[in-house]
């Protein structure tokens, strides 16, 4: 049995606070995606096409994509593809509560609501091969652990669960409300041979025996959904041997870069030649993005010469428009909150007033020589477990970095007393 996992396609995004050409471009990609995946599954010749939730973003559904979707999973039965799709928190009860109900075709099968409904899987030939158990959100806020009233599996064939979930320990997880929480233990002892999970938004991998995965969101939405998107082709027809494999499907890409070296910076090229630096050198690590669109966010840090210019609203709209069509990106956004003045730090730490002592702080904990036994681990370094020594470099890697906006708080807009 070989399927196609997709998850969150939410489509029909607002993307709200964008310019209304960024927002449609956007909203085709994610019906492009869609498409994409479509021509894969039909490529690949699989047997089922999985949706693990949010195929909406809310009750709002266009004309426009209801034809779209109608025409592409049409395209699915036409080959013999069965679709089965259930429901997440942004598209709860679809197709009885969600946004419109939808004239699917035969070949589309829908878990609706938290009621577990198990579809069986054809060969071309019209032969059993699988069996696909899913169930569904009926309201956009269920706090029920669904997977607990899956069915234990029976039978010969390959059992796959589908679920839109919050897996407590995934990568990704406190990013996202814990709607349908489930334990990862349960999962990996219920029986199936394979789950195909939605609703975080991170590509992953939880359990290899049996498969247990996130697939990622479809397209991304915004600059926390970085790296490549796409879907999850998967082959079961050796059970003790599934073979799982990532597809990039998403035309449009969203990635963050950061900007430090900005001490010689001193004109409106200097900027743009810094950022294209480093631009440059993170998209020759990831050679297989010929093509892609990008929205692209650049965090500007640490001493500049053109610090003033770079707190302005007109100079940052300047230099993002300047740079979005070097970068090939639809939007650049910038953040500039790291930016400070160039300062002589070894003159300021001299000074006896506060600003001398917090800087003299800050680099005898950044240089190793001040201990830490009575630093609180958990107000500290929450997310960096409870090691003395990667605490202590936590912290002086913190405040090491922040010396020059330290100095700069204490100090006026002019960089003196």
């Amino acid at each position: 049995m070989r399927f196609l996992h997709v998850a969150d396609v939410h489509l029909d995004t607002s993307f709200s606070g964008r310019s209304e050409t960024v927002r449609q471009r956007l909203r085709n990609a994610s019906r492009e995606a869609f498409r994409n995946a479509v021509d894969l599954a039909i490529r690949e010749d699989v047997h089922a096409f999985l949706i693990a939730g949010d195929l909406f973003d809310g009750e709002r559904l266009s004309f426009q994509t209801e034809r779209f979707l109608l025409e592409q999973t049409e395209r699915l039965g036409d080959h013999g593809i069965t679709v089965v799709y259930a429901t997440g928190n942004h598209d709860p009860g679809a197709p009885t509560t969600g946004p419109r109900s939808l004239a699917w075709s035969s070949a589309v099968r829908v878990a609706p609501d938290g009621t577990p409904r198990r579809f069986t899987i054809h060969d071309h030939g019209g032969v059993p091969i699988g069996y696909v158990t899913g169930v569904g959100h009926d309201t956009d806020r269920v706090t029920d652990d669904l997977s607990r009233g899956l069915p234990v599996p029976t039978g010969e064939l390959p059992e796959i669960a589908l679920l839109h979930t919050q897996v407590h320990t995934s990568l990704g997880a406190r990013d996202h409300h814990a709607y349908a929480p489930s334990e990862l233990t349960w999962l990996c002892h219920a029986g199936y041979d394979y789950w195909a999970l939605g609703h975080v938004h991170i590509r992953q991998q939880l359990s290899a025996d049996p498969p247990i995965w996130y697939p990622g969101s479809l397209q991304g939405k915004s600059h926390t959904d970085t790296g490549a998107r796409g879907a999850l082709l998967v082959d079961l027809s050796d059970r003790e041997a599934p073979l799982v494999s990532f597809r990039p499907l998403a035309p449009v890409r969203w990635d963050t870069i950061e900007v430090d070296r900005l001490d010689d910076v001193r004109s409106l090229d200097d900027l743009e030649h810094a950022c294209l630096d480093v631009w440059n050198r993170q998209r020759a690590g990831d050679p297989t993005t010929q093509g892609t669109e990008w929205m692209v966010r650049i965090v500007l840090q640490g001493p500049c010469p053109l610090w003033a210019e770079l707190r302005t609203v007109e100079d940052q709209e300047t230099l993002a428009s300047e740079l979005a069509p070097m970068m090939g990106a639809l939007e650049v956004v910038l953040s500039t909150e790291g930016v400070h003045a160039t300062l002589d730090l070894d003159e300021h730490r001299q000074r006896t007033d506060i600003l001398g002592e917090a800087l003299r702080l800050a680099t005898e904990i950044r240089e190793g020589r001040l201990t830490l036994e009575n630093l609180d681990a958990t107000s500290l370094a929450r997310s960096v477990g409870d090691d003395p020594n990667i605490i202590a470099g936590y912290v002086r890697s913190l405040l090491g970095e922040a010396e020059g906006e330290l100095a700069m708080r204490l100090l006026d807009t002019e960089g003196r007393r």
